[in-house]
């Protein structure tokens, strides 16, 4: 295949046909543990009795569907860092990560053009509000007493688009909303959670229908549902679970919604919930809920035109959860902090390349040319055929006329940097060792500071 290409920013180039969804709409269910929901486990009280499970059957359903794993590990238990990990696909990550340039899966989906919206119950840090361009929140995360506020960011430059006004037009009127859904209902009753929860799904069911009058604008919805984790800590494991079996009752017109809108739907969770004892108190946070499966365990579950049915039964990180996103929307995987790798099984894979200048790349498999192109400094191809081993050719159209090399093995999305002298690509080390990399970094630095304190003390 020969193509000639204008000089423009990127070129986008289609091996095959693909089909990519026209956003996400990501559920994240504070405080639910992948044990209470996964068939296969039995959550277990910190006394060591077995505890009861929810009757769950969308969700179920969902995962059945769809790509799933029970064995995703967070690396912290607090929740505001239990959402920046996800975003940022970095396992130390606080919110303070998500503030640098192409830190966050909304970053890299906006330079792809993407709008962002959010609805949070809870995760609603300062950083995480500034990364959409709408956002509701509630200020005291208080099932109690919620005040939803609005939050209009000016990223993507469309502030001022009817698009962005209706959007805010329809999280001013939920504000306004919220706090009478939970108000019907006595504070502490099962009823006040579930209507907190009520309240963050219809307000998304109203941000897709009015999307459907944007087909052309593609966009990614945050939701943070927060009463299953409060139930935990205040009405025990009969409220938690209670209020698990309503959420998935409630969650199942948003899960047709987002199929109906070609919205690829995913759902997992910041951290998960340990009891005490069968009738104990839950907890997360402190020391002795900290260690247990029950709580570093998390669900993440997701639905896409483009990915398989897949049960993943290895071990994997939160980190990995925002890798994973990237590739189920066809988005390369430029996240400044990433240290996880996709899970996601396509029929395809993606290369993004990048140059230093304007040059031609050619891409060649088994002694045969795929394609060749010019007349730009950035490539994706879209459509190669995955588990195969490229050669590609990289020729600069200065007057050095450089030329490069690089050999890839397809095991997944790929970001190609041909850079002079300069690091080496992380999507050039296979999959698996970049952690083990990097984990040896941080000992070295660790070590090595360890060494100057030593000195200073010495002397």
């Amino acid at each position: 295949m020969q193509l000639s290409t204008p000089v423009v920013a990127l070129t986008p180039i289609d091996i095959q046909n693909i089909e990519t969804d026209h956003g996400a709409v990501i559920l994240i269910v504070d405080g639910l543990g992948a044990s209470y929901i996964d068939p296969e486990k039995i959550p277990y009280a910190l006394d060591g009795n077995p505890m009861e499970k929810p009757n769950i059957q969308n969700i179920s359903t969902l995962a059945k569907d769809g790509l799933q794993a029970f064995s995703v590990l967070t690396p912290s238990t607090e929740g505001e860092n239990g959402h920046s990990v996800i975003v940022t696909g970095n396992p130390g990550a606080t919110s303070a990560m998500i503030t640098h340039n192409d830190a966050t899966i909304y970053d890299v989906a906006r330079d792809n053009g993407y709008l962002m919206f959010a609805i949070l119950e809870k995760g609603d840090t300062t950083e995480l509000l500034a990364e959409q361009d709408v956002a509701i929140y509630d200020s005291t995360t208080s099932i109690n007493d919620p005040q939803m506020k609005v939050v209009l960011n000016d990223n993507s430059g469309q502030r001022d688009t009817d698009m962005i006004i209706d959007v805010e037009k329809i999280f001013k009127e939920y504000a306004i909303l919220g706090p009478t859904y939970v108000q019907q209902y006595k504070e502490g009753k099962i009823e006040r959670y579930n209507a907190y929860n009520l309240w963050g799904i219809e307000t998304a069911l109203e941000v897709i229908e009015l999307m459907e009058q944007y087909p052309d604008q593609k966009y990614i919805l945050t939701i943070n549902i927060g009463a299953i984790d409060t139930a935990g800590l205040y009405r025990r494991n009969e409220g938690y679970i209670e209020c698990i079996e309503e959420l998935d009752i409630m969650i199942q017109p948003l899960i047709e919604r987002a199929e109906d809108n070609d919205l690829a739907f995913i759902l997992t969770s910041d951290h998960g919930m340990a009891f005490q004892s069968v009738n104990g108190r839950g907890g997360s946070k402190s020391e002795k809920y900290a260690t247990s499966p029950e709580v570093l365990q998390i669900p993440f579950i997701a639905t896409s035109s483009n990915i398989e049915r897949k049960l993943v039964d290895e071990q994997l990180g939160q980190e990995d959860i925002a890798p994973t996103i990237l590739s189920i929307l066809d988005l390369p995987n430029e996240l400044r902090f990433s240290t996880g790798d996709s899970f996601a099984t396509k029929r395809y894979v993606n290369f993004k390349i990048l140059l230093t200048e304007t040059g031609s790349v050619s891409i060649t498999s088994d002694k045969r040319t795929i394609l060749e192109t010019e007349g730009d400094s950035e490539y994706i191809f879209y459509g190669l055929e995955p588990e195969k081993e490229y050669i590609i050719n990289a020729e600069l159209s200065g007057n050095n006329n450089q030329a490069y090399e690089r050999t890839v093995f397809a095991d997944s999305d790929k970001v190609i940097r041909f850079e002079v002298d300069k690091r080496t690509d992380k999507d050039m080390i296979p999959k698996g060792m970049r952690k083990t990399l990097g984990s040896i970094l941080i000992i070295s630095i660790n070590l090595t500071g360890l060494a100057i304190i030593f000195r200073v003390v010495k002397s």
